[in-house]
């Protein structure tokens, strides 16, 4: 899973990657770095832990996220529009992360001479808007020619593309945003080849400071109240003090969290929402000495779940045996399962539910 984190200079988008991956990444450029930070996080996972410590698994494999910091929206893009660079690279995340700015720091002041989160939200969705109706206006170009030009019988793919790209077009000048708009599943997979920034699910991240702490449940309220919907989740967090509490040990965070009165990780929230908003279900193989977690999006068929184990294994799918961990704990062991009837034979089309410990039958 490929995340894009995104926001406007000095939003402390730096600092919640960073407090996201356990990285180190400068965050002394004020607004004009243009460099791009990577990083990888392994997703915490008691049910995995859990599974791995029953069957002594010598290898365990979380499944892991990547985080890609991109430079301020300023700097992304200029005068000139988002570099091709920019947009390519982009397009290869599942999904953004918009760093919000709510917190307020005297020796880092906003470039727009005071805190405004909405005015900022708005900004920065009419920077991807805009970036979106450059790709459709040069789409449409190239593309009126080339239908005009066909023989009559090849025009209809031509013009029904044309049709949908100028409701897209309509949709982006009038300020109405893409995910909340109705795409047939035909448009959906057309609008794809395209990767519009504003067509991708968005998390906004609400940069709260220290002295918000004890507020955050209000204001994730707040601002969920006001833009959460399909293709939105909300969640706050502080990421100057999650990012310093990367830096301790596991009791000690703990220890720094009940004297501050927050007992819940803002980076757990943020992970947890992050997988609601992309649909995302976990399920778990024992292979040999390795357990090891997968994520699939909901509705994923078994055959396909066993792609993303193994190419081979799903061109030679034959069945799944599947069981849910907690059953799979309880019965101790595969046969075990299998011996009382638990452990259930299902076909390709067998759609993974969250938690389901697979068995995946095969042939090369």
């Amino acid at each position: 899973m490929d995340l894009g984190i995104v926001g406007l200079p000095l939003s402390g988008k730096t600092t919640v990657f960073n407090a996201l991956t356990h990285g180190h990444a400068d965050t002394g450029v004020h607004g004009g770095g243009v460099e791009t930070h990577i990083g990888v996080v392994k997703v915490h996972d008691e049910r995995l832990e859990k599974l791995a410590a029953h069957f002594q698994s010598k290898k365990v494999t979380p499944a892991e996220v990547h985080y890609w910091d991109f430079p301020g929206m300023g700097a992304a893009f200029g005068r000139g529009g988002p570099s091709g660079q920019f947009l390519s690279t982009l397009a290869r995340t599942n999904g953004l992360l918009h760093v919000v700015r709510l917190f307020q720091r005297e020796d880092v002041p906003h470039p727009e001479g005071s805190i405004d989160p909405h005015r900022d939200v708005a900004a920065l969705n009419m920077e991807l808007a805009f970036a979106d109706l450059g790709v459709v206006e040069r789409r449409l170009e190239r593309l009126d020619p080339v239908v005009r030009s066909a023989k009559a019988g090849e025009r209809e793919a031509g013009e029904r593309e044309m049709e949908l790209l100028r409701r897209v077009k309509a949709g982006l000048e009038g300020e109405s945003g893409l995910r909340g708009q109705h795409f047939s599943p035909e448009e959906e997979k057309t609008l794809r080849d395209y990767s519009l920034l504003t067509l991708k699910p968005v998390l906004l991240v609400l940069n709260v400071g220290e002295e918000e702490c004890s507020r955050m449940a209000a204001v994730e309220e707040e601002f969920r109240s006001r833009y959460a919907g399909p293709g939105t989740r909300v969640a706050a967090l502080c990421g100057q003090l999650e990012m310093e509490l990367a830096e301790l040990s596991e009791e000690e965070e703990r220890e720094f969290r009940q004297s501050m009165g927050i007992l819940e990780s803002g980076v757990e929230r943020v992970l947890a929402q992050t997988f609601d908003l992309l649909g995302l279900v976990t399920f778990y193989t024992v292979v040999g000495e390795e357990c090891r977690a997968w994520t699939v999006p909901q509705g994923t068929p078994a055959v396909k779940a066993a792609g993303k184990i193994h190419t081979d294994m799903e061109h030679g799918f034959i069945r799944a045996e599947a069981i849910g961990w907690e059953e799979m704990l309880r019965q101790g062991t595969l046969a075990e399962a299998r011996k009382h009837g638990l452990l259930r034979t299902e076909g390709k089309g067998y759609v993974v539910q969250d938690g389901d410990v697979l068995h995946i039958l095969f042939n090369v």
